[in-house]
């Protein structure tokens, strides 16, 4: 039955940690985001050294600096845009049961926005360079030589000179122990590093500086180069400037849902497209992107997004029903687009099967649409040149409806 040969098996789940693992293993996705980095680098020397900021691995364990977060994040985004990776084939996800819709609508939106979540991927830490701020335990070797600073550094004039010095200082003392370290890789150093000198590294208020002059000029150079409209440019300003947004959702907190809707109401956004976007943003930079060191190795935080989720059904656990019953229609409406280019559509059918309008034909069309989707198997057509075409059409429109985010590998 030419239904059942055509129709994809669903791919086995793996836990977040896992599969994460064999994407950055997969030298495509690497040598893809690292000449993306490497191009806008030569051109904006503000990313460039923003690309040197150190990282420290109780919250960064993906490599000692900002360069290998924004690459892995790039690397998760292609594999998501090119069909490689799944949400739903991460176990943590597929156990959210009575969440599927909106998973999946979590990866349509990353699929569909690729561009405009490349642009944000590397514009939302650019800021890290500037407000990078140290601390260190009582009594650690980072506290010995000057690396726990005084609060009052993190912000005004005189604390972003001293906090140039320290990094510069940081900087230093980390390429010397690389040296002591010949052969071992990057990440293995970053965490020995970490746990030798005890030094942590801080942002503070990196997520706001997007609305200042310097780097909102640099997201409006990286937007219009990925050819984003005025609209879009703004609407990425606004989600960089709440990117940390998943600290709020330690705990299932429906109220950070309500503020959300506020801020994105008076800025005339679509509230729904706006959360789905600050959560996409979530899943690419806080959960699939940044590692934390723990006894056993490293590991990965979802439990932000699965709250974020959460949050946002306790908040009006009516609207879930509304984004459901919209799913649905908007996906009834790209199916009978797809049945009219691949000519299954009734005008089509009729003129195939030489029928006349009516409850005879409403019958055939009924039991061919729902064999496409699975729910019975179609008849066997004793015109050899119908079923010819027949399987022609159905397998066009398989190939356009599942398989235009890649070949899954």
């Amino acid at each position: 039955m030419w239904r059942m040969e055509t129709y994809k098996k669903e791919r086995d789940s793996e836990f977040l940690d896992g599969l994460m693992e064999r994407i950055e293993m997969n030298q495509h996705l690497w040598q893809k985001a690292e000449a993306l980095l490497s191009g806008v680098a030569k051109q904006e020397p503000l990313f460039a050294d923003a690309l040197r900021t150190p990282q420290s691995p109780h919250y960064h364990a993906e490599g000692p600096t900002l360069q290998h977060h924004l690459r892995l994040m790039l690397m998760v985004l292609y594999a998501v845009a090119e069909g490689k990776l799944s949400l739903l084939d991460i176990e943590e996800f597929r156990r959210m049961k009575e969440y599927e819709g909106e998973i999946k609508e979590l990866e349509q939106t990353i699929r569909e926005s690729a561009a405009l979540f490349e642009a944000f991927i590397l514009c939302h830490d650019a800021a890290k360079w500037a407000s990078v701020f140290f601390s260190a335990p009582k009594g650690s070797r980072g506290e010995q030589l000057g690396f726990d600073m005084d609060l009052m550094f993190k912000w005004d004039e005189f604390g972003a000179s001293e906090r140039a010095k320290a990094r510069e200082k940081y900087l230093l003392l980390f390429d010397d122990f690389v040296r002591e370290h010949p052969g071992e890789n990057e990440e293995s150093i970053e965490a020995q590093f970490y746990l030798y000198y005890g030094i942590r590294v801080h942002y503070p208020g990196h997520e706001r500086a997007i609305h200042t002059p310097v780097y909102r000029h640099l997201l409006e150079r990286v937007g219009v180069a990925h050819g984003l409209s005025e609209q879009d440019r703004v609407l990425l300003e606004d989600l960089i400037g709440h990117h940390q947004i998943g600290e709020q959702f330690n705990e299932v907190r429906p109220e950070g849902i309500r503020k959300l809707m506020h801020f994105a109401q008076a800025r005339g956004y679509d509230s729904d497209d706006f959360i789905d976007r600050l959560q996409a943003g979530v899943f690419l930079d806080m959960v699939s992107a940044s590692k934390r060191l723990a006894p056993h190795g490293t590991w990965r935080d979802p439990s932000v997004l699965i709250n974020f989720l959460r949050s946002e059904h306790e908040y009006q656990p009516g609207r879930r029903q509304e984004k459901l019953l919209r799913r649905e229609a908007e996906a009834k409406r790209e199916q009978n687009r797809l049945f009219r280019e691949v000519g299954l559509d009734g005008v089509a059918l009729m003129e195939l099967f030489e029928m006349d309008p009516g409850p005879q034909f409403g019958k055939v069309m009924r039991k061919v649409h729902n064999a496409i989707a699975g729910k019975e198997e179609i008849p066997e057509w004793p015109n050899q040149k119908v079923a010819n075409e027949m399987k022609t059409r159905v397998a066009q429109y398989y190939s356009r409806a599942f398989d235009q985010g890649g070949d899954g590998d």
